[in-house]
């Protein structure tokens, strides 16, 4: 389901995606988007059709203060989840941009910030999966854009209900429409940061590669997973306690029968 809800534009169901088994994730278990601050009523009830029970917000706690959620006040609950790993929280990420400026620093500060994904979204990881164990998904994850931070946090999701690498990435990709469809109004609040923390001159071809969506990205986290853990199972298992047998107990609870 692409169908985007009012005041979003990096909304979606996950509903359907196929994983290695050859099953399929049952209904609307996990959607993603970015930040819900302008959903109406009638978007609400749109998630709440859904059967939405919890919104997983990765924002900081300065983002969702300044535009905060407004929940239904029965039906579904909220989990702040910070994933602090963007050069707003962490200025030091920008040092690529110092050192190599216009498209190609920019790149190199993507890769880089992905590669904080993976320590910075390992503590919540329990909290995250605890949900799936105890019943309270659907869940909606979000964060601002709900390209990185999201990016990465479903693409783990994805990961421990064995969906199929390509189709990860072929999700993942999904959010390069951010990068197109991003108004004026966006693109110079983008510059408008890398800017300030640079004081250097902001390029479009810059904002053009901070807001797409590249597989070098994602692959970036990926990559610094398999280097720290030696493979995604394994940091599930270690960060998360999700061994095989857990795992195949969220599979068949989760994916369609067999």
């Amino acid at each position: 389901m692409h169908r985007q809800l009012s005041g979003t534009f990096n909304f979606r169901s996950l509903a359907g995606l196929p994983t290695n088994d050859g099953r399929r994730i049952a209904g609307h278990v996990v959607l993603r988007s970015d930040q819900l601050d302008r959903l109406q009523p009638a978007d609400w009830e749109v998630l709440a059709s859904l059967g939405v029970k919890t919104v997983c917000d990765l924002r900081t706690a300065a983002e969702r203060n300044r535009f905060p959620n407004s929940l239904p006040e029965h039906g579904m609950r909220q989990i702040p989840i910070e994933l602090v790993g963007d050069v707003r929280s962490n200025p030091e990420l920008i040092e690529p941009l110092r050192t190599r400026h216009g498209a190609e620093g920019a790149v190199a500060m993507m890769r880089q910030m992905y590669r904080q994904f993976p320590e910075a979204l390992a503590p919540h990881l329990a909290t995250l999966f605890r949900l799936f164990r105890e019943d309270e998904v659907p869940v909606l994850v979000h964060c601002v854009v709900g390209k990185d931070r999201t990016g990465f946090t479903v693409a783990v999701i994805l990961h421990a209900l064995g969906v199929a690498d390509e189709v990860v990435m072929a999700d993942y990709l999904l959010s390069a429409r951010v990068r197109e469809t991003a108004s004026e109004e966006r693109r110079a609040a983008t510059a408008r940061i890398i800017q300030r923390i640079t004081e250097r001159h902001v390029t479009e071809e810059m904002v053009d590669a901070i807001l797409d969506a590249r597989p070098e990205y994602l692959n970036a986290a990926l990559d610094a997973v398999t280097e720290r853990y030696g493979s995604m199972q394994d940091y599930l298992r270690v960060r998360a306690g999700l061994d095989e047998r857990v795992l195949g107990e969220l599979r068949d609870r989760w994916l369609e029968p067999r």
